[in-house]
């Protein structure tokens, strides 16, 4: 049967802060050629937003729009070198599951990206990092389906636009481009990265033992990191790191420096940046683990915002400004939510990152 609108859909279960939230108009798809045949209809709405395990989301109201969710699936070798190995994996793929399967098939590289919730069309869009490795030194492509102009295109990775946590899919491209497939370029030759600072102890541990490191290793490793700081989405609603680490000039990092001696930070891909940590600087001002009626701060992770049962995202999004007021007065530094807020206008959005 060909799916078809439908309207006023609870979406509360399609976002991992699991709070209360309608769309005006919702289309779930199971295939490409359905976005062909209905694209006269996509077409009225002036607003899309493409959902896939809505990790990365807080809507702070109703969104006025179409929601589109595929349901995409399937992994297929394309290629396969002495070195490395080709894969095109469909958008609705479980992100983790992907990793876990790669790791067991001896492709190598991700391994580091274990355990971040959501699917694999997601990782090009929001440039998914963590533990040193950003996933766009693994993409080859992103096939899209362009729901502006009703065909297929397909970006090689230069077109992509990757930066840190950005992409031509998430900036200009969002609501335009629907990820189908991403192609991967995975390694066949293991060269785990253990060079981010919570994996030296598993490097550490390794040398005394005599032992060499494994993707394996880093796997474990890293699974036991995010399960010990990072709550469960299933399990407390939360959707993950909410801020972006910002960059400051090497003169004010040193500034801040010499007003806070312990100030957590790293070279930015720019020489002249300094890449600061959200989470320290959530820390220091002694703000882990407040607490506003049903939402809070993870107590053991400062850039998690976490949902109690709160069932307005509006709440959820009044504690992050108040966090990005504190650090703005005390540090003289804007946080940028990492997490895509929906549901408030341009004007109220606009006070959220100013």
């Amino acid at each position: 049967m060909a799916s078809k609108i439908v309207y006023n859909e609870n979406l509360q279960k399609l976002n991992t802060f699991k709070v209360e939230a309608s769309a005006e108009a919702f289309l779930a798809i199971n295939s490409i050629d359905e976005l062909e045949i209905l694209f006269s209809e996509i077409s009225k709405y002036n607003e899309k937003l493409v959902i896939g395990g809505g990790s990365n989301l807080l809507f702070a109201g109703d969104y006025s729009g179409l929601v589109i969710y595929p349901q995409l699936f399937g992994i297929e070798k394309t290629n396969e070198t002495q070195d490395n190995i080709y894969l095109r994996v469909a958008a609705s793929e479980n992100w983790h599951d992907f990793v876990t399967a790669c790791l067991k098939n001896n492709y190598f590289g991700i391994e580091n990206l274990a355990l971040i919730p959501g699917t694999v069309g997601a990782a090009p869009v929001q440039n998914i990092g963590a533990y040193g490795v950003e996933i766009e030194r693994f993409i080859e492509s992103v096939e899209c389906f362009d729901l502006q102009e009703n065909e297929h295109i397909i970006f090689n990775h230069s077109e992509c636009e990757f930066a840190y946590r950005e992409s031509r899919l998430k900036n200009a491209g969002q609501g335009r481009y629907l990820v189908c497939y991403v192609n991967f370029i995975l390694n066949k030759i293991a060269t785990p990265v253990l060079s981010y600072a919570p994996l030296k102890k598993l490097s550490e541990d390794l040398a005394r033992n005599q032992k060499e490191a494994t993707p394996k290793n880093v796997y474990d490793w890293v699974c036991k990191l995010r399960k010990e700081k990072l709550p469960d989405p299933f399990v407390l609603a939360n959707a993950g790191s909410f801020f972006k680490n910002p960059t400051v000039s090497s003169d004010k990092f040193v500034k801040l420096k010499n007003q806070f001696p312990n100030i957590v930070g790293y070279p930015d891909k720019s020489d002249e940046k300094i890449k600061v940590a959200a989470g320290w600087l959530i820390d220091n001002a002694g703000l882990k683990g407040k607490r506003v009626g049903n939402v809070a701060i993870h107590e053991q992770q400062a850039l998690v915002l976490v949902n109690f049962g709160e069932m307005q995202g509006s709440k959820i999004l009044d504690l992050a400004c108040d966090v990005m007021q504190k650090i703005k007065s005390l540090y003289g530094i804007v946080l940028e939510p990492e997490v895509r807020v929906l549901g408030i206008d341009l004007a109220e959005r606009s006070k959220l990152i100013k």
